[in-house]
């Protein structure tokens, strides 16, 4: 019988963020270390992606169909998780065929790749699309971009009690967002007293709002705590590392000693300590942010 690599979780580990901007403020911060739950299946991932395997697994599915871009710390972790499960994985990769460290690693964990057009990859929600996509490559259980379903909700979930009890003064939760399900997950759970703060790292952003209250609903979600979204931290646009934000993320890195993936939490962290300065959160708050993973997309940076 194959086994369930979700079984083997490794304890969450929370650390202080030290840094004089903090000490100034008046702010105790943690970072949530997501990153270190398991070394391929990355940070959010993790969560996100156990009761999709799981429910995939139930349904007696062979195949697991996927979206993401070419260096998508989704398609990455979903490759491992999938060849541990014994399931077949095929990637909807968007964009021009490429070759890089992300999909050489997806396609030795024994994942297809099946590149599409930007124009077309726009169409992954359509059922019309979807149903003409399985007739090319054959059907198999669906996982939307990023993971994030009602699946990813119940997984990320699991996480809040326990950030809850090792940080009880917690005031405000913090965390990168893509497609919002980590953060719905997140929200779901939350006590009352806990904001939960989202941070985009793509431009107009403002449709999320929308997809994680949809998120939260197919849930069956009982929200009470309050959430909202900071959408100036993407610097840019998602996925541009520009020569500031390369110099802000290595800065931060050298001053947290700890490694931060250019795209998701680096942005975040850079973000909250902007925020920081401008004098965002009221004294003796207490803050943690969570830390996503996704480090193997350094490679294309380093």
């Amino acid at each position: 019988m194959t086994t369930d690599i979700f079984d083997s979780q490794s304890p969450l580990v929370i650390q202080p963020l030290i840094l004089p901007i903090f000490a100034e403020k008046q702010l105790k911060v943690f970072m949530i270390r997501t990153d270190l739950t398991h070394s391929q299946i990355s940070g959010n991932k993790w969560y996100k992606l156990k009761y999709n395997l799981r429910a995939a697994r139930r349904q007696g599915a062979t195949r697991i169909i996927s979206f993401g871009g070419a260096y998508s710390n989704h398609i990455h972790a979903l490759a491992y998780s999938a060849k541990a499960f014994g399931i077949e994985s095929i990637g909807v990769i968007r964009g021009e065929k490429v070759d890089n460290a992300t999909l050489a690693d997806a396609r030795k964990w024994g994942m297809q790749l099946h590149f599409v057009d930007r124009t077309s990859y726009r169409q992954r929600h359509s059922a019309s699309w979807l149903a003409a996509l399985q007739r090319e490559i054959g059907p198999g259980f669906i996982i939307p971009e990023g993971g994030s379903n009602t699946w990813a909700v119940q997984g990320v979930s699991e996480l809040m009690p326990d950030i809850c009890e090792q940080i009880p003064s917690l005031d405000y939760l913090l965390c990168a967002c893509g497609t919002g399900g980590t953060l719905a997950g997140l929200v779901s759970t939350a006590p009352e007293k806990v904001k939960v703060e989202g941070y985009p790292v793509l431009k107009g952003a403002e449709f999320l709002y929308a997809d994680i209250q949809a998120l939260l609903e197919s849930a069956g979600a009982d929200v009470r705590c309050s959430w909202n979204l900071d959408k100036e931290a993407h610097y840019g646009g998602y996925a541009k590392i520009n020569a500031e934000h390369r110099a802000k993320w290595l800065m931060l890195e050298e001053e947290c000693n700890m490694l931060l993936d250019p795209v998701y939490t680096s942005k975040l962290l850079r973000r909250f300590v902007e925020k920081v300065q401008q004098n965002a959160y009221p004294p003796g708050s207490t803050l943690a942010l969570i830390h996503t993973g996704g480090l193997q997309g350094r490679r294309s940076l380093m």
